[in-house]
C-alpha cells in the first residue's frame, strides 16, 4: 500500500478511483484493506455481515472458470429493488435488459478480465424507474489467484429513482 490505510480514507490505494460516494469509498477502503500488498484480497476472506456498509447495495459475483459468464452469488436488497427481482442464483445474462445492462456487464468483464477496481456512474431510466447508480466493482481471487468473484457495490441516488421504498 502507498501509506497508512484507514476506514474512510480518500486515497490509500494504489488503484485510486474517482469514487464519489462515501459509503463506496468505504467498501473500497475494505477491499485495500484486505488485500494488503496483494493484487487483491482471496474470495473467502470477504464475508457480507463483515462488511463495513449496509449488505443492501451489496452484490457478490462468481466469475465462470472460463470467464465468459458472472453469477449473481448473493444479491442485496437495493439490487432487488432495481432489478425489480430476486436474482440471486442467476446469471447475468437471465436478467432482463435495460440500456444499463451492457456497460454493467462491460464494468464486470474488465475487473474479472484486468484484476483491477471498476468504478462507474450509470444514468437513470425513467421510462423504466431505474435509478441512477454510483458502482465499483473489485476483484476477489481464488485459490489459483486469478479472479474468481467481484464484489460490487451500489450507490444508488435515491431522488431520482422513482421506487418508493417502505421502510
Amino acid at each position: 500500500m502507498t501509506g497508512p490505510a484507514t476506514w474512510g480514507a480518500t486515497s490509500i490505494s494504489r488503484f485510486p478511483l474517482q469514487i464519489q460516494n462515501s459509503t463506496l469509498r468505504l467498501l473500497h477502503d475494505y477491499w485495500d484493506i484486505l488485500r494488503g500488498d496483494r493484487a487483491f484480497p482471496n474470495s473467502s476472506e470477504v464475508e457480507v455481515v463483515d462488511l463495513p456498509v449496509s449488505p443492501g447495495g451489496v452484490m457478490l459475483v462468481d466469475v465462470a472458470p472460463n470467464q465468459m459468464a458472472f453469477t449473481l452469488l448473493w444479491v442485496g436488497t437495493d439490487y432487488v429493488l432495481w432489478l425489480r427481482r430476486e436474482s440471486t442464483g442467476l446469471q447475468l445474462e437471465d436478467l432482463p435488459p435495460s440500456p444499463n445492462t451492457v456497460p454493467f456487464a462491460q464494468m464486470l468483464r474488465r475487473c474479472a478480465d484486468n484484476g483491477l477496481p471498476q468504478t462507474r456512474s450509470l444514468p437513470a431510466i425513467p421510462s423504466m424507474t431505474v435509478p441512477a447508480a454510483e458502482l465499483v466493482v473489485l476483484p476477489l481471487g481464488g485459490s489459483d489467484g486469478k479472479v474468481a468473484r467481484l464484489l460490487v457495490g451500489c450507490a444508488f441516488d435515491r431522488k431520482r429513482r422513482g421506487l418508493q421504498v417502505v421502510g
